[in-house]
């Protein structure tokens, strides 16, 4: 998380003395989990039922620090396989965590010995995970959405300029030019969040300025904020869908808030302000985020980080047939930040069975099949426009799309109810008998 520190030293570094403590401070806040792991586990004897228990207990507090204090579920254990697409495929099934469980459960069985049955077991289960993830990226036809064809804006104007009012309309003429270069075929322009810098909902005038950069039939859809309350001045991060004319044909609002970054959480209690260019807070969004788009297919829309949350970025009443993540990941420059938000988002699609499309300001803009596989990105830190298709969702959801967190918190739970019965028995055996 040392990559967080870039962000500290914008606005002439006001808040770099940040940069110890936030250093310091996830380690030892985000560590608690680990330790908790390790002291629930250590009420198991030593041996198999520990060995469970552990894998077990990990598990179910990664699944934990997804929601408590709001959640930050940022690299989870299951993404260190995210370089392995054959590996990445089991997400299907069992999601991040279940991926995360057999991860702990497979190297940590080398503790009982690698001659004993756990270790063998394990590496013949990796073996085999890997060998059926192959077979199913094998077998995997890629098909494009007919009709569609989508334009990835990435301007790459740099974190110190964006929210420049000087800088505004420059910023937004820069975005048109790049949409409307050789667009005859383009249906769908994406710019990436908050990319417009005035209210859209409100400013009617300034969105005439955004007419050139879609052809007539053809649509926008992009990320800025949204006037929820003049009176009180209050503000959603929102995602828009905008015709030829740029009528507001819908828009969605982020629901899961980014503490500090657009909220500060006991405001009247921690002196301290958020890092963004508004000092009221954002406004969380109570809609569903799946939205209807003019000649596209209903798309579930996720807003920065909302794509980190593994089985929350589907409305499962409301299934899309595709993701679209806009984020501003410039923040945090060319760290290792966007890359791992990038390899979240990739983690995302393989576990819902769904296409996602992926446009950043500063980078990393990409296009991600139902497989995981990146059918065309932008590199990181330039400028650009991405043109690509629209992968086809799968036909049948696997099981994690349909039942998401409890197939590895069933796991999870069985591995530690097992844990217990094995403890269990050993203390029986131990009990001394009463002789007559």
């Amino acid at each position: 998380m040392h990559w967080l520190s870039n962000a500290m030293l914008l606005d002439d570094g006001q808040y770099a003395w940040m940069i110890p403590i936030i250093w310091i401070g996830f380690g030892l806040f985000f560590g608690i989990y680990y330790a908790f792991t390790a002291f629930l586990a250590s009420f198991s004897p030593k041996g198999v039922a520990r060995w469970l228990a552990f894998a077990g207990w990990f598990c179910v507090l990664e699944w934990v620090r997804s929601w408590f204090a709001t959640g930050f579920p940022w690299n989870v254990l299951g993404n260190i396989w995210n370089g392995y697409l054959p590996m990445l495929q089991n997400v299907s099934l069992w999601g991040i965590y279940g991926l995360g469980f057999i991860t702990v459960l497979c190297f940590t069985s080398i503790a009982l010995g690698w001659k004993k049955i756990p270790f063998i077991a394990s590496i013949t289960c990796l073996i085999l995970l890997y060998g059926l993830g192959s077979l199913r990226l094998y077998n995997s036809t890629p098909q494009d959405v007919w009709g569609i064809k989508l334009r990835l804006v990435q301007p790459n104007i740099p974190q110190t300029l964006k929210w420049d009012p000087k800088k505004a309309r420059e910023n937004v003429a820069k975005l048109v030019h790049l949409s409307k270069e050789n667009n005859t075929d383009i249906t769908h322009v994406i710019w990436p969040e908050s990319a417009v810098p005035f209210l859209l909902n409100y400013h009617e005038d300034e969105r005439i300025n955004l007419m050139g950069a879609i052809r007539q039939g053809s649509f926008l859809l992009t990320g800025g904020m949204r006037a929820v309350d003049v009176a009180t001045k209050s503000l959603a991060n929102s995602f828009f869908v905008l015709n030829d004319l740029t009528d507001i044909l819908g828009y969605y609002d982020k629901r899961h808030l980014v503490p500090f970054g657009e909220y500060v959480p006991l405001r009247d209690t921690l002196p301290l302000a958020k890092f963004v260019p508004f000092s009221e807070d954002i406004v969380a969004g109570q809609e569903s985020n799946s939205l209807d788009i003019e000649q596209a297919k209903p798309a579930g829309v996720l807003i920065c980080y909302e794509a980190i949350f593994s089985g929350e970025v589907v409305d499962k009443k409301r299934r899309p047939d595709w993701l679209v993540n806009i984020t501003n990941d410039g923040w945090y420059g060319l760290s290792f930040g966007p890359h791992q938000h990038l390899a979240m988002a990739q983690t995302r699609a393989v576990e819902e069975g769904l296409p996602l499309v992926r446009s950043a300001y500063t980078g990393i803009s990409a296009v991600i099949d139902p497989y995981g596989r990146i059918v065309a990105s932008l590199p990181l830190g330039e400028e650009g426009i991405l043109d690509a298709r629209l992968p086809m969702k799968l036909q049948k959801p696997l099981s994690f799309a349909l039942w998401g967190n409890w197939i590895p918190l069933g796991i999870a739970g069985i591995c530690i109810f097992l844990s217990w019965l094995i403890a269990w028995r050993q203390r029986k055996r131990q009990k001394p008998t009463n002789n007559t």
